[in-house]
Order: structure tokens, then C-alpha cells, then sequence
């Protein structure tokens, strides 16, 4: 991850500051973008499976639209990580700053969550027109578009707006102490099987990374999967669940159970560890060659 300047060096204003960020690392993120669209791309119809399973449709391994949507995620998903990015090392540094004596954990799990909550006003729409399609509700992203529109206008495309979020930061502060704890048992395996005795010298390669990142992904996909699914209902068909998460929840809990919690927890998870795999390797190729 790139070095950000320290304000001293450069503007204080936030948009100079964020605008000043994404310039010292475009490799990073140029590198993420490719990585980014790959994984999305090659993981899709797993993630189109799991949400019919998740709305409860018969056959959600059918074959026919697999893929619809895909455009509109790219859309969505590329630019959200160059905006959580550059926000979260905005909030990272400025954390840092005024909180010295914060335990590094503790900065990075609120720049995190910060940078993703950035993020998420750009993100949900597409996901809206996303799920929408997956779901088989319209044939294009142009129809799934104009039709939100007439119908609820700006607000149609943040349906579900806060249900994402409610995944989101959950999964996010999950994965990240999950990834840390993975990383310090690897590179405590790794010092005993080393020569070497200088611990703070041993890293961890692109592969062992990716495997971290693997165990980290699946184990916060899992635990936030009931998180997922409430998401999921509320930007497919809001007004039949209530409009709201607690609402969502009451009505799967009084016609499902606790196993309608659980629908389409086994393609998340499948869908989450080969991402993040697809991720790290496209990645550190990516930023290799450039």
C-alpha cells in the first residue's frame, strides 16, 4: 500500500487531500481495479446463484441470465474501491494523527469501516440494479434503470440501503481481525520452520496472503450471511418486507425460521474465498507489470 504524505506536506482541505491520495497510489489502484473486475467477473454466477436462492425461486441453477447484471457491477464495484481506498487512507492517517497512542488494530478496523461507509453512496445503486437482474425481474440494465426510476425515482436505487450497510460494516471489521489473527498464526508457524530468529523480519508471500485472506474472507462471509440475505430482500422487493432490517428480519423469522437465515450461506461463502484468492493474484501480477 502506497505511503501517504503527511498533511504538512500538502493541503489540508479533504477533497485536495483525497485528490492528492489517489495520485500516490494510482499503481495500487490501477493494480486493484484489474484485480477487482477479475474476481468479480470470473466469481458472478456464483454470487447470481446465491441471490435466488436467497429470494426463495425454484431452479437457481438455471443457466439462462447467469451473467445479467455483470456490466452494472463492474460499474459499481470499481469505482467504490478507489473511493473507499483513497478515503480510508484519508481517515487512517487522520486517525493516526490525532489518536498516537491508538493501537494500529483499532485504527485500521475505523478506517475500514469509514472508508466503506464512503464508499457505500456510490456502491448501492448499482447493487440495486444488480440484484434486480440477477433476480430476473428485468432483461437489460437499461430496463432495470429507467423502470426504478419511474417507479420511486432516486430513492428506488437506495432500497436497501441500510441493510448493506448493516452487512457491510460488520463484515468488514470481521474480516480484518479474522485476516489479522490468520497472519500472526502464519508467520508464527513460518519463524519456527525459518532459520532465521529475526521475527519482525518474516513476511508472508503472495500465496500465503492470498490463503490469510482466504480463511478471513470465508470466515466473515459466514457470520454476516443472515446480514446478506436481509440485504438482499430489502433492494428486491422493500415494500413486502417492510422497508427496514429489523422489520426484514421479524418477517423471515416468523415464516421461515431460523433457517431463513441461512439461505444462500454456502454460495456466499463459496463465492467469498475464491474472490479473494482471484484478487490477491491478479493483483500482485497487475502490479508487477506495471
Amino acid at each position: 500500500m502506497a505511503a501517504v504524505p503527511s498533511s504538512r506536506q500538502r493541503g489540508n482541505g479533504p477533497i485536495q487531500i483525497f485528490v492528492q491520495t489517489i495520485q500516490q497510489a494510482k499503481r495500487h489502484l490501477a493494480a486493484a481495479a484489474v484485480a477487482r473486475s477479475s474476481s468479480i467477473f470470473l466469481m458472478y454466477p456464483v454470487d447470481t446463484i446465491k441471490t435466488r436462492m436467497q429470494m426463495g425461486q425454484a431452479n437457481p441453477l438455471r443457466l439462462a441470465g447467469i451473467f445479467k447484471g455483470v456490466a452494472g457491477s463492474l460499474v459499481g464495484q470499481v469505482p467504490y474501491g478507489v473511493l473507499t481506498f483513497g478515503s480510508y487512507e484519508i481517515y487512517k492517517e487522520t486517525l493516526t494523527n490525532r489518536f498516537p497512542n491508538m493501537k494500529p488494530v483499532f485504527v485500521y478496523a475505523l478506517s475500514a469501516v469509514f472508508g466503506d461507509l464512503t464508499g457505500s453512496g456510490w456502491l448501492c445503486p448499482s447493487e440495486v440494479v444488480k440484484q434486480q437482474l440477477q433476480a430476473g425481474m428485468y432483461s437489460s440494465t437499461g430496463e432495470a434503470i429507467s423502470s426504478i426510476w419511474k417507479k420511486k425515482g432516486l430513492t428506488g436505487f437506495y432500497e436497501g440501503y441500510f441493510g448493506g450497510v448493516a452487512r457491510d460494516v460488520p463484515f468488514r471489521v470481521s474480516q480484518l481481525v479474522a485476516f489479522e489473527v490468520t497472519k500472526t498464526v502464519a508467520l508464527k508457524l513460518k519463524s519456527r520452520r525459518s532459520s532465521s530468529t529475526a521475527n519482525a523480519e518474516l513476511k508472508l508471500s503472495g500465496v500465503e496472503a492470498a490463503i490469510c485472506g482466504a480463511v478471513a474472507g470465508t470466515f466473515s462471509a459466514a457470520v454476516t450471511s443472515p446480514l446478506d440475505r436481509i440485504k438482499t430482500l430489502l433492494m428486491t422487493d422493500s415494500q413486502a418486507y417492510g422497508g427496514s432490517v429489523v422489520s426484514c428480519a421479524a418477517k423471515i423469522w416468523s415464516q421461515e425460521g431460523i433457517k431463513g437465515f441461512t439461505q444462500g450461506l454456502v454460495p456466499r461463502v463459496v463465492y467469498i474465498a475464491p474472490s479473494v484468492v482471484i484478487f490477491f493474484t491478479a493483483y500482485e501480477l497487475t502490479q508487477q507489470r506495471l
